[in-house]
């Protein structure tokens, strides 16, 4: 049989890939400096034109009030944060609606089950 079968789960990273936090001693140090204090993996997400243009225009406020730049990663990164320190079961979820009224408030929140 070649391959893995599509119900397997992938293996886990190995320590080395998991420990991303710089490049490699023969790779150059390119582009921004690597701010990352976890181990961290790079993704690519699709995201709608009106939520980019919301990342962009908070990007931009927020470096016109605090006279700071802030990228749209990190902006993500923050929000996600929240969510996590939140302490809402998001698992709650079943649409990207549910989501969003479990994270604005605008539905109860339900008990865990036992």
């Amino acid at each position: 049989m070649l391959g893995r079968p599509s119900n397997d789960i992938p293996p886990r990273l190995t320590d080395r890939e998991e420990k991303r936090v710089s490049p490699g001693p023969n790779k150059p140090n390119r582009g921004r400096p690597i701010v990352h204090t976890e181990p961290w993996a790079k993704i690519t997400v699709v995201l709608l034109d009106r939520h980019v243009a919301y990342l962009d225009r908070l990007a931009i406020d927020i470096r016109l009030k605090h006279g700071r730049a802030i990228s749209r990663a990190e902006i993500i990164r923050g929000l996600i944060e929240a969510a996590f320190q939140s302490g809402i079961d998001l698992s709650q979820a079943d649409s990207i609606d549910t989501l969003v009224e479990l994270l604005t408030g605008s539905m109860p929140k339900r008990k865990a089950v036992r």
